[in-house]
């Protein structure tokens, strides 16, 4: 069952679980693997974030998924995060460059990402921002989005069409899952994910331990 947390905005969601974010990193020495989304506010919460670096935070982040761009490209969640927080460079475990095939770039950060972290890696935390469709990551209603880790998504509804995610597999294997989500328009998706029978990306991910859903007053208005 999946636990909702209200606050009054945006930002105050952002600031909570950046907050909630150093604290778990902290929680116990060793070094957490941490997947960060992208998006409006998930980008915020990276910003929020670094206020509490103190340049040797004992953590490995990578994005859910990212833009199949160059690095510099104003869509690419990488480039995003950083100019936010520069310092989020020292901890980043970076997508490969749109400079290859998609499928061979998909494939080279599988085995970059199983080299980095071990053969089946687990998650401590995946905060994961919605689209009103209901997509997390670049996995999307009615795609197949097959893979152990990576997926290749080359028909993504949004632009940029081309995208590397991490896969469903990949982030279900994770000991929390935190969900951000504010604005009305994601009301419908909310609704479906906490039904029984939602065929949603949203529905299909979920924490081994914990799923929380930290969103703002005026999407839980409109629930």
């Amino acid at each position: 069952m999946s636990d909702f947390e209200v606050f009054d905005t945006p930002t105050q969601v952002a600031s909570e679980v950046a907050s909630r974010l150093a604290a778990l990193i902290q929680q116990d020495g060793s070094t957490k693997l941490v997947a960060l989304t992208g998006g409006t506010l998930g980008i915020e919460v990276i910003r929020e974030f670094a206020k509490f670096d103190n340049g040797t935070l004992p953590v490995k982040f990578v994005f859910g998924d990212e833009r199949f761009v160059a690095p510099s490209h104003a869509d690419r969640n990488e480039h995003q995060g950083l100019v936010a927080w520069p310092g989020l460079e020292k901890y980043l475990l970076r997508y490969p460059d749109a400079d290859q095939d998609l499928d061979t770039a998909a494939e080279n950060f599988e085995a970059f990402l199983k080299q980095e972290l071990g053969e089946n890696p687990v998650f401590d935390l995946t905060i994961l921002g919605m689209g009103p469709d209901g997509h997390v990551a670049s996995l999307f209603p009615g795609h197949d989005s097959p893979g152990e880790l990576v997926v290749a998504e080359s028909d993504s509804p949004k632009p940029p069409s081309q995208r590397l995610s991490l896969s469903y597999d990949a982030l279900n294997r994770s000991r929390q899952v935190w969900f951000v989500a504010s604005g009305d328009a994601k009301a419908d998706a909310v609704r479906c994910a906490r039904s029984a029978d939602c065929e949603l990306p949203v529905a299909k991910v979920k924490g081994l331990e914990k799923t929380l859903w930290f969103i703002d007053l005026e999407l839980s208005r409109a629930l």
